[in-house]
């Protein structure tokens, strides 16, 4: 299925970037505000099954609530295609993608979760509103520093509580969530709060309490009793036995109510659990049994420099230089400069220094002697990205009123070896460049940096100071990524409610893999392009990111070297050297780790098929 509708917005002024859920009734598109940059979730619901009254009746329930624990709904979208009600956008996904076995939540962030699902109903109960479809892909995330926000959405079965009785809505819903009193048609105030007893159940547990078909789910909501282990503390299985009681009279009056017992109890058992103001918000997904195997390498190379980047290859067609003719090269070429980075374009290896790109061709067979062309010196520190087919560059110069530059490279016939104002010429190959410049906000760049997303936009990755004045959200600090053209046009603008530290590109388009400044033993996968945010524990500190054809490869100042899928499954963890100071991958199978212990070094290549880990290939 296509991530786009069948047909584009037309005189609209969001555009579509991609499909982030669909349900029963319709579907969610993630869209950017083409006059401001800013994203929007649009709602698009199916004129079939959700007719013109019901469409206005969730209209009316959204625009009459406004709580920080509800998705808001700002305007009503008509285009030629359809009708959409513009929302809130949330990046964290559902609760349900959290909920995945890749999630290790802490009994706080649990805990958290659901106080913000009942306040969020407090809010809904207060104006008469029953959701009736509480459930976690019901329930959105946003992320903050310290965890993430939990946000209601999906009002489409919503009944108002002077309603009495379904009027044709029907038994709709969720058999697993449901309270017993809704399959025979009524709908108490706390007919919520039961789904949030079994959501409650199920975080803290790991599975719900009633499972198998419909009928069956009917049936044990009717009739079964709420089993617990042995393990759960009495004073839980309290509160949710009250949550779950057949005869709705018998559980909480309101979600306050309920509200009020989790708090009560969570500072009861605070001394014997993990709820606790310092705990971390999350458990590492790489679990502590999961013994490190040791690194097996097929090949050894003796270095007499340290070395500090390696390149990396996603695609067999692209240039496929020797990395040791690479080191050599960078050895004779920079002794004195710091290289950012090492980039394999179809032309061949760009190295990118503090101020200054060079290029190193391709060529096949490799040349006795190889040469680094300058293509660009600067006056100023700068970053540098290169599009993936090599064609163009652009550069960002870290001062205080920073300067986005692009440069597209020109090759063509010329008889002269000499170089011109505008490029170099090489054996009768000329490279030209032409620069188009944007002056960004005058404002102290933070930790910068560039990425060449397509053949056509690059992202700005920049730290937002602490300010203040900002909203709660990003007053400790966030990270602003700004997508523009090639021509300097804004196409999107997303701030980021945290503090990114390292940040690289991996093979997945349009997206990034970042370590957490406030949470080291995490890291984030964001993907731009529809914007989501997935924050994922890894249980150790990052010093080195690799992307791979297959996903990602993290290492910590210790060695350890862990592997993972593009989804951000774990694969496995092997055990390398201390004194790494380099990982990169190259082709499907081979990585390459550098070493230096102060005096002398070494280059390990191995096979990833030899290390004892769950690669899949």
């Amino acid at each position: 299925m296509s991530n786009l509708p069948r047909s584009p917005l037309k005189r609209s002024k969001y555009r579509i970037l991609g499909l982030v859920g669909q349900g029963q009734f319709g579907h969610v598109y993630c869209a950017v505000n083409r006059q401001t940059g800013l994203l929007v979730a649009l709602k698009s619901l199916d004129q079939q099954r959700f007719p013109t009254h019901k469409f206005l009746r969730e209209l009316r329930f959204l625009l009459s609530l406004q709580h920080p624990n509800i998705v808001t709904c700002h305007a009503l979208e008509h285009t030629a295609t359809g009708r959409y009600l513009v929302m809130d956008y949330c990046e964290g996904g559902t609760l349900r993608s959290l909920m995945s076995d890749r999630q290790h939540l802490t009994l706080r962030q649990r805990l958290k979760l659901i106080i913000d699902i009942l306040q969020g109903l407090d809010h809904a109960h207060s104006r008469g509103i029953i959701h009736c479809d509480i459930k976690p892909e019901n329930i959105l995330l946003n992320l903050q520093p310290t965890g993430w926000t939990a946000r209601i959405s999906d009002f489409g079965i919503a009944h108002l509580n002077q309603e009495g009785s379904g009027q044709g809505l029907g038994n709709t819903g969720s058999p697993a969530y449901m309270a017993p009193e809704r399959f025979y048609g009524q709908y108490p105030l706390n007919s919520d709060l039961y789904a949030v007893g079994i959501l409650l159940f199920e975080l803290l547990l790991g599975h719900r309490p009633f499972s198998g078909t419909p009928g069956e789910l009917m049936s044990a909501h009717l009739n079964c009793p709420v089993k617990f282990p042995d393990t759960m503390p009495q004073a839980w299985r309290s509160v949710i036995l009250i949550a779950l009681q057949k005869l709705s009279a018998r559980r909480f009056s309101s979600a306050k109510a309920m509200l009020a017992a989790i708090r009560e109890v969570a500072t009861q058992e605070e001394p014997r659990t993990e709820f606790n103001l310092q705990a971390p918000v999350f458990l590492p997904k790489v679990q502590e049994s999961s013994f490190p195997a040791p690194y097996v390498f097929q090949h050894q190379e003796a270095l007499n420099q340290p070395v500090t980047a390696l390149a990396t290859q996603f695609s067999k067609a692209q240039c496929s230089l020797k990395m040791t003719s690479l080191f050599e090269v960078w050895h004779r070429i920079f002794p004195q400069d710091t290289i950012q980075n090492l980039l394999i374009r179809p032309p061949g290896c760009f190295v990118v220094t503090q101020r200054s790109l060079h290029l190193l061709p391709c060529a096949a067979p490799l040349p006795p002697i190889l040469k680094a062309h300058l293509l660009l010196e600067l006056p100023h520190d700068c970053v540098a990205a290169v599009e993936p087919k090599g064609r163009w560059f652009v550069t960002l110069e870290n001062t205080r009123a920073a300067k986005l530059c692009f440069w597209k490279l020109q090759c063509g016939s010329s008889q002269s070896t000499e170089r011109d104002s505008c490029g170099i010429c090489e054996a009768g190959r000329a490279i030209r460049l032409t620069c188009s410049t944007l002056a960004l906000q005058a404002m102290p760049i933070l930790l910068p940096f560039l990425f060449a997303l397509d053949s056509h936009h690059v992202a700005v990755v920049t730290r937002i100071p602490d300010h203040p004045q900002a909203s709660d959200r990003l007053r400790k600090g966030c990270t602003s990524v700004e997508v523009l053209t090639r021509r300097g046009t804004q196409a999107g603008l997303l701030k980021l409610p945290v503090r990114l530290g390292q940040a690289i590109q991996t093979s997945v388009p349009y997206q990034l893999l970042a370590t957490d400044v406030d949470h080291p033993e995490s890291i984030l996968l964001i993907d731009l392009k529809p914007y989501r945010l997935l924050r994922l524990g890894v249980g150790i500190v990052p010093k080195f990111l690799s992307a791979t054809t297959w996903g990602f490869i993290l290492a910590d100042a210790l060695g350890t070297i862990l592997f993972f899928a593009k989804d951000g499954e774990f694969l496995g963890r092997v055990q390398g050297s201390a004194e790494m100071t380099a990982i990169a991958s190259f082709g499907t199978h081979g990585i390459q780790v550098a070493t230096w212990d102060g005096h002398q070094g070494q280059l390990y290549t191995s096979d990833l098929r030899d290390l004892q880990i769950d690669l899949l290939f």
